[in-house]
């Protein structure tokens, strides 16, 4: 059904999508509690 190369587009293709997303929410995960820890330190929480 499919060769070689399809195969391996099918492994490859959807982590070109996921890696990068979890890249990002690790991102926005800390950015916002690093946000929450300053706005703690500052009383306005």
């Amino acid at each position: 059904m499919f060769g070689r190369i399809g195969m391996a587009e099918m492994m490859i293709v959807p982590f070109t999508f996921i890696l990068p997303a979890i890249i990002l929410y690790f991102i926005i995960k800390l950015a916002v509690k690093h946000a929450i820890k300053e706005l703690k330190r500052d009383g306005k929480m």
